[in-house]
C-alpha cells in the first residue's frame, strides 16, 4: 500500500516549483491531491498531470473567502482533508526598509503570512471532523536570519514559523499536527528571477553542498513529516538547505 493511499492533501502555489513537485510526489503516494493556485490554467494543468485522483482550485491565498472555498471545495470533491500544504509565497521587491513601498510589503504579507493562517483556519474545522490532519507550513531559512533587501519576506517568514509553533500547541490534542520546513538555497523560478545571475553563483557557493536544491529534495522532506513515520513530530522547523546555516566553510578539508 502507498504511503498515502485514501489520504486528501490540499497544497497551495501548486503551478510550479516546490508547489508542483509535492503535489506529484503525494500523488506517487497515493494521494488524492487538490492543486490550488491564483493561475487556474497552470494548477489545472498539474491536476491534468495527476489524473483522476486531482482537482485544480484557483484560490488568493490573502483573501479568506478564497482560502474557505478552497477548503470546501476539496471536501465536497473527496470528503476530507487530511494534510494541508501551505506553500504559497512571493519574495516581493527588493529594497532597503526605509525605501519599501507600502503596497509592496502589504502584497507579501498577505501572501506569505496571512495566506498560511487563512488556509490553517479553513482547513482545521475539516481536519477536527475527520479526527486529525497534518498542515505543513513553508517558511524558509530567511525565517531563522535576516537578508538585506527583503524585510518584508523576512519577517513574514519569521512569523510563520511562530503561526506554526501556536498551531501546533493549540491542535495537539485533537490529532492535528503542524510543522514547518525552511528551504535555503532552492533552483525554482523565484529564486531565477529573484537574484542576479552573478548572485546565484554567489550563493551557491556558500552552501557546503556547492549547488541549489531542487523542488523535489524539498517534496521528499514534506511527504516524510506528512507521513505516519513523523507522528510525534509537531510545533517543528526543518531545515533542508545542504548545511548552509551551520556556519562558515573555507574549503572541503
Amino acid at each position: 500500500m502507498k504511503m498515502f493511499e485514501g489520504k486528501v492533501v490540499v497544497i497551495t502555489g501548486a503551478a510550479a516549483g516546490i508547489g508542483r513537485g509535492a503535489a506529484l510526489a503525494f500523488a506517487a503516494e497515493g494521494a488524492s491531491v487538490v492543486a490550488a493556485g491564483r493561475n487556474f490554467s497552470r494548477v489545472e494543468a498539474v491536476a491534468n498531470e495527476i489524473g483522476d485522483r486531482a482537482l485544480a482550485v484557483q484560490v488568493d491565498v490573502s483573501d479568506m473567502a478564497s482560502c474557505q472555498a478552497m477548503a470546501d471545495a476539496a471536501v465536497d470533491k473527496f470528503g476530507r482533508i487530511d494534510v494541508l500544504f501551505n506553500n504559497a509565497g512571493i519574495s516581493g521587491d527588493r529594497a532597503q526598509t526605509a525605501d519599501q513601498s507600502v503596497e509592496n510589503w502589504q502584497r507579501v504579507i498577505d501572501t506569505n503570512l496571512n495566506g498560511a493562517f487563512y488556509g490553517t483556519k479553513a482547513v482545521i474545522p475539516h481536519m477536527q471532523k475527520s479526527g486529525g490532519g497534518v498542515i505543513i507550513n513553508n517558511s524558509s531559512v530567511d525565517g531563522l536570519m535576516g537578508m538585506a533587501s527583503l524585510s518584508p519576506y523576512v519577517v513574514s517568514k519569521h512569523a510563520v514559523m511562530g503561526l506554526t509553533k501556536t498551531v501546533a500547541l493549540e491542535y495537539a490534542r485533537q490529532n492535528i499536527r503542524c510543522v514547518a520546513v525552511a528551504p535555503g538555497f532552492i533552483q525554482t523560478a523565484m529564486t531565477g528571477g529573484g537574484f542576479a545571475e552573478e548572485e546565484r553563483a554567489m550563493i551557491s557557493a556558500m552552501v557546503p553542498m556547492g549547488r541549489p536544491g531542487t523542488a523535489e529534495e524539498v517534496a521528499n522532506l514534506v511527504l516524510w513529516l506528512a507521513s505516519d513515520k513523523a507522528s510525534y513530530v509537531t510545533g517543528t522547523i526543518h531545515q533542508v538547505d545542504a548545511g548552509l546555516l551551520s556556519g562558515f566553510s573555507f574549503g572541503n578539508g
